[in-house]
């Protein structure tokens, strides 16, 4: 867009709505934005006063890319003048530092390297520095890095329109319903500033409200149910409004802190109008996110720190009802790569070609449903598992696979489900089959989803090797605390009955034996595999994953499958160290051919 034009001999500046009419060398209102030869120039481009990495729920954005980082800066100077300004420090500063310059392009590619899912143009009005702010989020979006504006909402139209596709959500403070308390305290107007809140949302821009309750000067149960109406009625009732505590700053010093009652009242009070997402901000109130159908809890915050997140792709886990706002394509990240597994696709993929290159394929005795392989770092026990893949792969395509697997981190009396979009790799990101996922959760009541669990790397190191073999195959991660093998063992039978779902059971065998002590320990397990006998386990079997091991052989005694031990060795043939050995074992269950 083009920032000025002119109008009768003077330069109309179209940043913010006080569309200043600048004569040669004079500054507008905001003090800085000048007009230089017949043009007006931004004095702040490329000067910045202040520089963060936040948490996003900081700015604050709740619904907007929860628990993200967001690179934050601002300038100096702003188009109002609140006395009670937290950042007067640089909101109304005058002089300018023009020693340091840094270009879009610097601030972009910090955000990368410190992971930043946005950049945030905040601490002073950024509508007055809207060109150095679009250059940013023009170069932002090659790195689809999103931008956000936390604003006092009296951006010209021009500039609104503009920021359409630019800036991707704003946090406005609506400091008021009284445009006679905007005119004398403030600067602007109301009118102006609610329109703008309409042309954001008009525009396809993310909008949170936000409004500061100073005792005595915007709090009155008239004042607040005013601006809870209009949310309501022209923002939508899932837009969020956060009430924020005043604390005495700048010129007002003498007004008392804004109480907690006062708070809980306006929050009551919004509730009570209809708007469904109400926060109490920067007291440390629980400002926990509910689905507004079942009241699931789905997102609980302590502070700007999230504690739980269960959102899944924008919608309820539970009942899938949309929860407004803008949400990450969620990914089960990668953790032990690099540890467990090599983090890099072409070492994983030579891996595979040694191991491939230390066996004949054999002609298969059994039709594969399902696999039992080991979980240890892949110089341990990857032949072992990866023989087992390569062996359960040569049949059939499935539409998924679903790996199960105990946690070796967290305790706790459920299995996990995970909810997640996408499952990551070094060989690429395997979808996940969400719809299996739900249905699993919503039929087996031992079944639910519990985030943290999900990074467990009993089933994460199955994954490359899902990836490289099953490639067309979407995945289901099941991890497992304390629960009843039977029940698990009545979902691995509606598995191995179903042609387009293969199933990875996760465990290694004895721990820290000596060699020969190991060697007979393990043979009681893999005895009660091969003939299906569950008493023997009772004989002294050792496995992390016993209750999935079990379940399995309960489920092939019902099933007539049949297992067959394709590989077994322990941590001695890699460390040569027979004091302390872990066995591993890859096992081959399917029906008769």
């Amino acid at each position: 867009m083009q920032y000025y034009k002119e109008k009768n001999g003077k330069q109309t500046c179209l940043l913010c709505s006080y569309y200043c009419h600048l004569k040669p060398n004079q500054v507008g209102l905001c003090g800085v934005n000048k007009n230089i030869n017949n043009s007006i120039k931004c004095l702040v481009y490329g000067h910045i006063s202040a520089f963060n990495i936040d948490p996003i729920e900081k700015k604050p954005l709740y619904h907007f890319l929860p628990n993200s980082k967001s690179l934050s800066l601002g300038t100096i100077g702003c188009n109002f003048k609140c006395s009670f300004c937290q950042n007067h420090g640089i909101s109304q500063e005058k002089n300018i530092n023009t020693s340091n310059y840094i270009s879009p392009q610097e601030i972009v590619q910090i955000a990368i390297q410190k992971d930043c899912k946005s950049i945030s143009y905040t601490y002073n009005e950024p509508t007055i520095f809207y060109p150095f702010a679009k250059d940013i989020a023009v170069e932002a979006k090659k790195y689809n890095i999103k931008s956000v504006f936390v604003s006092n909402g009296f951006e010209s139209k021009e500039v609104i329109d503009d920021m359409q596709g630019i800036i991707d959500a704003v946090n406005i403070d609506l400091k008021s319903f009284s445009n006679s308390y905007y005119k004398k305290e403030l600067g602007g107007n109301l009118h102006q500033v609610l329109q703008n809140l309409i042309h954001f949302k008009n525009n396809g821009i993310w909008v949170e409200v936000t409004t500061l309750i100073i005792p005595s000067k915007n709090d009155s149960i008239k004042e607040l149910s005013l601006i809870a109406n209009f949310i309501k009625e022209n923002l939508g009732e899932d837009t969020p409004w956060h009430l924020s505590a005043f604390h005495p700053d700048y010129k007002d010093l003498e007004l008392p802190r804004t109480s907690f009652d006062k708070l809980k009242q306006a929050y009551d009070l919004a509730k009570s109008i209809g708007l469904n997402n109400v926060y109490i901000g920067n007291i440390g109130y629980e400002n926990n996110t509910y689905c507004k159908t079942c009241k699931e809890l789905l997102i609980s915050r302590e502070y700007y720190k999230i504690n739980k997140d269960i959102i899944v792709n924008g919608r309820c886990p539970k009942c899938n009802t949309k929860v407004q706002g803008v949400y990450e394509m969620s990914k089960r990240k990668a953790v032990v790569a690099g540890t467990f597994y090599p983090s890099k696709k072409d070492e994983i993929i030579k891996l595979i070609k040694d191991f491939n290159s230390k066996f004949k394929l054999k002609k298969l005795a059994l039709e594969p449903k399902a696999i039992i392989v080991p979980h240890a770092g892949y110089i341990y026990s990857g032949f072992t598992a990866n023989l087992a893949y390569n062996i359960a792969s040569k049949n059939q395509e499935y539409k998924r696979v679903v790996v199960i697997g105990p946690s070796h981190k967290l305790y706790f009396k459920k299995a996990s489900v995970c909810l997640k979009h996408k499952y990551e790799t070094p060989l690429g990101d395997i979808n996940i089959d969400l719809d299996y996922a739900n249905k699993l959760i919503k039929n087996y009541k031992w079944c639910d989803y519990i985030q943290e669990v999900h990074e467990e790397h009993s089933t994460e190191t199955q994954a490359p090797f899902i990836k490289h073999y099953f490639s067309n195959s979407e995945i289901v991660e099941i991890v497992y605390g304390k629960i009843d093998f039977n029940e698990l063992s009545e979902l691995i039978q509606q598995i191995v009955d179903e042609k387009d779902t293969f199933l990875v059971i996760s465990t290694d065998l004895s721990h820290f034996y000596n060699l020969k002590e190991a060697n007979s320990i393990d043979n009681i397990c893999l005895n009660a595999i091969v003939k299906k006998d569950l008493s023997l386990f009772d004989k002294g079997a050792e496995a992390c994953g016993m209750i999935g091991v079990k379940a399995l052989v309960k489920a092939s005694i019902k099933k007539s499958l049949e297992n067959e031990v394709l590989h077994y060795c322990t941590s001695y043939d890699r460390t040569k160290d027979d004091s302390k050995v872990v066995g591993y074992a890859s096992v081959l269950v399917g029906y008769n051919n």
